[in-house]
C-alpha cells in the first residue's frame, strides 16, 4: 500500500521515542559513585606497585583522551641525508664557577 498524505500514524516508534533503551548511562553513574577514570588510571600509574607494563598501558589509555590519535599520512619522518651530526664534546671541569 502506498504512502497518502493526511492519513493518521499507525505504528512505529512514538515522537520522541530513542532508539535504544538505556538503562542506566555510564557518565551518569560515574558522576554518581563520584569515579573519575581518568583521575583513578594515574593513581594507578603512579603507585609503588605498579609493573612498568601497567605504567605503560595506563599512561597509553590516558592519552587516548588526551592527545589526538595521528593518521598514518599524518606522521613524517625527516630523511637522514638532511641531519647533521650531532657532536657531543666532554671537557673536564675545573671545579669552579666562571
Amino acid at each position: 500500500m502506498a504512502f497518502e498524505q493526511g492519513h493518521s500514524k499507525i505504528g512505529g516508534r512514538k515522537k520522541g521515542t530513542p532508539n535504544k533503551v538505556t538503562l542506566i548511562k555510564a557518565d551518569d553513574l560515574l558522576l554518581e559513585l563520584d569515579v573519575n577514570p581518568i583521575q583513578k588510571l594515574i593513581e594507578i600509574a603512579e603507585s609503588d606497585e605498579a609493573t612498568l607494563d601497567q605504567r605503560i598501558n595506563c599512561y597509553k589509555e590516558i592519552a587516548k583522551y588526551t592527545y589526538p590519535r595521528l593518521k598514518l599520512q599524518e606522521l613524517w619522518v625527516s630523511t637522514l641525508e638532511n641531519l647533521a651530526p650531532t657532536v657531543i664534546k666532554l671537557v673536564a671541569g675545573t671545579g669552579r664557577n666562571t
